[in-house]
């Protein structure tokens, strides 16, 4: 994981970046079409945080669409009132982008990318840009441990796609 101070001024505006990959063993398509649905994004963040304005929500995220809801951390202690904007999903690069913002949080852009290593494999990227003003470094420490444990949950999730599939 690599963290990085991209912009820093005399009035505390700092905004990191955050990068993790993973490998998964599951083919990037199966991946890819398990990150465009809020189901999978429910999956990976379970106990970690809960936004309930999608809890019942079927189908993909789509291109433009903006959420606004409560996030309630480890599915519980309210957060903030969150902002989640679809930004873009480039299905030919398999990138989805949001840009998010919410309580202590201005900006939460986060751009996920599934790139193919081999038929059955594929690399999982996470990389968000976080500015929350003086909070950015707790933030972010916040956000290292939020999508390592992410990450693990993903290789469970590919192991179970690729079994379903091949079932």
């Amino acid at each position: 994981m690599r963290v990085e101070i991209l912009e820093e001024s005399s009035h505390y505006v700092v905004v990191a970046l955050v990068d993790r990959s993973v490998e998964l063993e599951a083919a990037a398509e199966l991946v890819w079409n398990a990150v465009k649905t809020p189901a999978a994004f429910r999956t990976v963040t379970r106990g970690l945080l809960r936004m309930p304005v999608i809890a019942n929500r079927d189908g993909e995220w789509h291109e433009g669409e903006t959420v606004v809801g409560w996030v309630f951390l480890f599915g519980f202690v309210p957060f903030s009132r969150h902002h989640l904007h679809i930004a873009a999903i480039d299905n030919e690069h398999r990138v989805l982008r949001s840009q998010e913002h919410g309580g202590l949080v201005r900006q939460w852009n986060h751009e996920i990318e599934v790139e193919p290593i081999s038929a059955s494999h594929c690399r999982y990227t996470d990389r968000i840009e976080i500015d929350a003003g003086l909070f950015t470094p707790v933030v972010v420490a916040y956000a290292r441990a939020f999508y390592a444990l992410r990450q693990r949950r993903w290789r469970k999730l590919a192991r179970e796609m690729k079994r379903r599939e091949a079932s």
